[in-house]
C-alpha cells in the first residue's frame, strides 16, 4: 500500500485540524483510464450547462455515455477502505463513486466561491435553531461519524483552501465573518466582466488569503484529501490550470440517517432562495 499506514498521529491531527492526505492512491493505469473518462465527462458537463460549469454529478446518470468502469474501479483501490477506517471509524465504507461527482476547471474565465461551511451554511437559521441548536449543532460537528468529504484529484489540484480547526466551532468568529462578508458570489462571477481576467484572478486569490489562518491544500494526482466539511473551505477557479477532481464522501449508516431525517431543511432554504427571486422578478 504506497500512501502508507495511518497512525495514532495521524488519527489526532485529524481530530484537531480537520483534514488528512494519502499520498499517491491512484495506480498509474487507473490514472489513466480516469483522466480519459474525465475529459468526456467535462465535454458533457459544458454541452448541459456551458463553459464556466464545475461539476457533473451523479456520474452513473450518464451511464451510456460516459464509461463509468474506472469509477467502480476506484472504489476497490487496494488497502483504500481499509486507511479510511484507520483514520475515522470501522463503520466507514467509500460512498460509491458513480453516485459521486466530478470537479472541473471553468473553460473561459476565472472565479471562486465564497468561503463557506457546508450544511450549516445552507439551512435557513430561524428553521436550525428550533430543530437542532447551537448546543446539539457542536456535537453533530465533531460526530466523525458525519461531515468527512473528499477530494481525489486526477491532476495537480491547489483549487481548494481549508480553515484548519474551524470546524469545532459553533459561532464564527468576527474576523473569518468579515471576510466572508467582504465580497459576494456575484462579484466572485462577475458575469458582467467588469475586471479583466488577470484581475478577477488576483481579486478571487485575495480572497482566499483573507482567512486567517486558512491553508491552500496542494494535491498531487491521485492524492486522497479526507477533510471535515463543515469547517470553512473555499474552491478557487483558473481555465489555465487543468482540473478534474473527484469528490465524494467517506459514508456512514449515521450519515445517512442525519440527512435522511433533516433534509427538509435543505428544501426549506431552497425555496426560501426561490421565493427570494420571485420577489426580485416583480
Amino acid at each position: 500500500m504506497k500512501f502508507g499506514t495511518i497512525t495514532e498521529t495521524d488519527r489526532r491531527n485529524y481530530r484537531e485540524q480537520g483534514y488528512h492526505i494519502l499520498r499517491e492512491v491512484i495506480p498509474p493505469n487507473l490514472l489513466r483510464d480516469l483522466r480519459r473518462a474525465a475529459d468526456k465527462a467535462h465535454d458533457i458537463a459544458v454541452r448541459l450547462h456551458g463553459p464556466q460549469t464545475q461539476r457533473l454529478a451523479p456520474l452513473k446518470a450518464y451511464e451510456g455515455e460516459l464509461d463509468l468502469k474506472p469509477f467502480r474501479e476506484f472504489d476497490h483501490i487496494e488497502g483504500l477502505v481499509e486507511a479510511i477506517q484507520a483514520l475515522l471509524t470501522p463503520e466507514h465504507t467509500l460512498k460509491p463513486t458513480v453516485d459521486a461527482c466530478l470537479l472541473f476547471n471553468p473553460r473561459a474565465r476565472p472565479w471562486s466561491t465564497e468561503w463557506h461551511r457546508d450544511w450549516r451554511d445552507h439551512v435557513l437559521e430561524d428553521e436550525f435553531q428550533k430543530e437542532i441548536g447551537d448546543a446539539r449543532w457542536e456535537e453533530i460537528a465533531t460526530d466523525f461519524r458525519l461531515w468527512n468529504q473528499v477530494n481525489c484529484p486526477l491532476y495537480e489540484d491547489t483549487a481548494t483552501w481549508y480553515l484548519p480547526g474551524s470546524f469545532k466551532r459553533v459561532h464564527n468568529t468576527p474576523e473569518e465573518m468579515r471576510v466572508y462578508a467582504s465580497t459576494t458570489q456575484q462579484e466572485l462571477w462577475d458575469e458582467d466582466q467588469r475586471r479583466t481576467d488577470e484581475e478577477l484572478e488576483q481579486f478571487c486569490l485575495s480572497y482566499c488569503q483573507a482567512m486567517p489562518g486558512a491553508v491552500q491544500l496542494v494535491l498531487n494526482p491521485g492524492d486522497f484529501c479526507i477533510y471535515r466539511n463543515v469547517g470553512w473551505h473555499i474552491g478557487n477557479y483558473v481555465p489555465y490550470r487543468k482540473r478534474a477532481t473527484l469528490a465524494t464522501h467517506c459514508f456512514t449508516p449515521a450519515f445517512a440517517k442525519f440527512s435522511a431525517d433533516y433534509a427538509h431543511m435543505l428544501k426549506a432554504v431552497e425555496a426560501g432562495i426561490e421565493r427570494h427571486k420571485r420577489m426580485a422578478a416583480i
